[in-house]
């Protein structure tokens, strides 16, 4: 479980890192997808952090599942599995298929890229409330699953606020997408370090 909370970490390194080592790099104008994107000159160094934070969600869901099963606690199994599905595609996304850079011609990679996180958005947004709904009918988490509630309607505000401010060329996408991934990260963490604090000891291990 403790891979939970270190997948935000990592991003958070590999984000930091990158802003600082790319010349002209600003946080508010420019997308984390930038630092690995295909050609980019840090692409090697920063590469791996980010796919260390996609490995450690990977870990993260099987341990969800392994203790939640999906014969006694269907939402929170299914949520596992959509969980291991976005850790699946940040690896690719990070490493075999990078984004093409801007007003650049669409390549192989990059269509995949896109593909990748569409699906990855969809996933949060059904992840989210099944796990947390989950959570909350086998402990009783009501405070989680209204945390929950408030990180997806952020997640949800500020990805739909991303579209809006290239069509209208607006320069806060680094902005916005970071509100999305950082929300999103933060209740990762949340949820990981409950499930310590709620996991016998001896299976924390496991």
């Amino acid at each position: 479980y403790y891979s939970g909370m270190a997948a935000g970490i990592f991003y958070m390194i590999g984000d930091i890192l990158g802003g600082l080592i790319t010349p002209n790099y600003n946080y508010i104008n420019n997308a984390v997808s930038e630092f690995i994107q295909s050609g980019a000159e840090n692409r090697a160094l920063l590469s791996p952090f980010l796919f260390l934070h996609a490995l450690m969600i990977v870990l993260f869901s099987i341990a969800i599942m392994v203790h939640h099963s999906y014969k006694n606690l269907k939402s929170i199994y299914i949520g596992g599995i959509l969980l291991l599905i976005l850790g699946l595609c940040h690896a690719l996304s990070s490493t075999l298929f990078p984004m093409d850079p801007a007003g650049t011609e669409m390549t192989f990679p990059g269509v995949i890229h896109l593909i990748l996180v569409g699906i990855s958005v969809v996933a949060i947004f059904l992840l989210m409330p099944l796990i947390g709904n989950g959570l909350h009918r086998l402990y009783q988490w009501k405070s989680f699953r209204v945390f929950t509630f408030v990180c997806l309607a952020v997640i949800i505000i500020s990805g739909v606020s991303s579209p809006v401010v290239i069509v209208k060329n607006i320069q806060i996408m680094g902005l916005t997408e970071r509100i999305t991934g950082y929300a999103f990260y933060l209740w990762l963490f949340v949820l990981a370090y409950r499930l310590i604090r709620k996991l016998p000891k001896q299976i924390l291990g496991s």
